[in-house]
């Protein structure tokens, strides 16, 4: 597969000038240096043409490896400059961003599909629902907070082979899970096994689009969000089509082998995507090593701020996928019409992803500002569902909070880029991935307990309604502060170019 791929599709498209030590000079045609724009044909021609061509050489040659020396002080490594830098061709991009999609797409609907599971097994084994809750909500936590340990295992070993490496995992862990004989058991082989497994999925796919995808990042990292949103719609109904025929135990062997396909995507995006993640180097080239945690990000008071935000938020809001499919139980609904519900919830994932994307690349309005707002809104729906009982009702406040808790989802990425840049983006997601999934594990059994001693989800949404409209003013706070601190360094900017220019 992987030669019939490479044969037909042109994957590489390079720049590169006949020496090496020339590709460096190729700078803007508006350098203010006066330096020499050097061409493939031409440049061995041009450089003899006099001393004084040598002499802007030279000048040239001083104002990059300035420019590089600047490279080291804000990455931590020193950079190499390439004489050759490959990129993808628009159909292998394509390929990739469909490939990523699908990892996306079966992820997070085994994950987010498990709630219609749930209820069955809750009843199979009689235990309370802050107990039988932690299977998904260990799986969905999993996903995010194995981040931190996954980070250094893709860094290590490349996306594609993670990628295939979690396929395994996740079928190992839905086996042992079709021959549970408990909910601890399934706690372990869903929860754990299975989600790390995912995780490495998971995380891998967003580190290959905001590599290839080096002009549009953000519709990327929509699509591959959008593609979760798919996944997740589809899986209730699918796993509750399942269980009337094969039993929990037939669900979870049959998902093993439907996450084990990913295993296919991942050689797909190896056979791509190879040259931009190369693990090994030659004994002449020698490559910078990367450090996987840089701990100095946290140094970013705003970073610091966003991220500790999210504990809350997901604390609560994770709840609403995991328990959706009880609540509407409770309220008198069959398991048909609670599994609709939870595919609305989740096919409202898609529509927030694509509303997300467009907010950034086509209104431009700020990631930050766009969360603010979704999370104010989002606490107004909570509070809804405390007085609205009827479904009509119900459906309309799901797809609300499904539309709103994906535009805040969809622009993380967007805002850890901004607030750290590219250099410490690697360590900014791992991160938050595993903050972020600290409450997502602590989702189901806190929310599952307020159930168990108050008798009702009331509670749960009074205080997730709380939560999000007070971290939504927290993040408008933020972008203001970010705003100052942009425009001060504007600011430094202008007067040093202005110093520089009299001088």
């Amino acid at each position: 597969m992987a030669s019939a791929v490479s044969n037909k599709i042109p994957v590489w498209t390079t720049s590169k000038s006949d020496d090496p030590s020339f590709a460096m000079l190729a700078t803007p045609k508006s350098s203010t240096s006066g330096t020499i724009a050097v061409n493939k044909t031409g440049s061995l021609q041009s450089f003899q043409e006099g001393a004084t061509s040598q002499e802007l050489c030279v000048e040239a040659k001083q104002g990059v490896l300035a420019s590089s020396s600047e490279t080291t002080e804000s990455t931590g490594h020193t950079e190499k400059p390439d004489a050759q830098t490959p990129e993808l061709t628009s159909s292998a991009k394509l390929i990739v961003l469909i490939s990523c999609i699908c990892i996306n797409f079966l992820t997070m609907g085994f994950a987010l599909g498990l709630g219609v599971v749930f209820v069955q097994i809750l009843d199979v084994f009689s235990t309370t629902r802050a107990q039988t809750s932690l299977m998904q909500s260990l799986c969905i936590g999993i996903i995010y907070t194995g981040a931190i340990i996954c980070g250094p295992i893709v860094q290590k070993l490349g996306p594609a082979p993670s990628v295939i490496l979690g396929a395994i995992l996740s079928l190992v862990g839905c086996v042992g899970a079709s021959f549970s004989p408990n909910v601890e058991v399934l706690i372990v082989t869903v929860g754990f096994i299975t989600g790390f497994g995912l995780c490495l999925a998971y995380f891998s796919s967003f580190m290959v689009v905001s590599t290839v995808m080096t002009k549009h990042k953000t519709m990327g990292v929509s699509l591959i969000t959008a593609g979760a949103g798919f996944g997740a719609f589809i899986s209730p109904q699918l796993n509750r089509i399942l269980l009337d025929v094969y039993g929990w135990r037939g669900v979870f062997l049959l998902l093993g082998g439907i996450n084990f396909n990913m295993c296919v995507l991942g050689f797909t995006i190896r056979c791509l995507t190879r040259p931009l993640f190369l693990t090994k180097t030659s004994r002449g080239d020698h490559k910078p090593k990367t450090k996987p945690f840089n701990i100095r990000v946290f140094k970013k008071v705003s970073y610091t701020i966003f991220v500790f935000c999210q504990l809350p938020i997901w604390t609560f809001y994770t709840g609403l996928p995991v328990f959706i499919v009880d609540i509407a139980e409770n309220r008198g609904y069959s398991l048909e019409a609670a599994s609709l519900l939870l595919s609305a919830f989740t096919v409202s994932l898609v529509v927030g992803s694509l509303l997300g994307g467009l907010l950034d690349t086509v209104l431009n309005i700020p990631a930050l500002l766009s969360s603010a707002a979704a999370l104010s809104v989002c606490g107004l729906l909570s509070f809804g569902f405390t007085y609205f009982y009827d479904y009509g009702a119900m459906v309309a406040l799901t797809v609300g909070h499904g539309i709103l808790i994906s535009v805040v989802d969809v622009c993380i990425p967007i805002i850890l880029h901004q607030l750290c840049g590219h250099a410490m983006y690697s360590s900014a997601l791992s991160f938050f991935f595993g903050i972020s999934g600290m409450a997502d594990i602590c989702s189901g059994p806190v929310n599952g307990a307020i159930r168990d001693l108050t008798g009702d989800y009331i509670v749960m949404f009074y205080l997730a309604g709380g939560v999000a409209l007070f971290i939504g003013l927290v993040l408008l706070l933020l972008e203001l502060h970010v705003r100052r601190g942009r425009s001060s360094l504007m600011d430094a900017h202008v007067s040093q170019e202005t110093v520089n220019t009299k001088l």
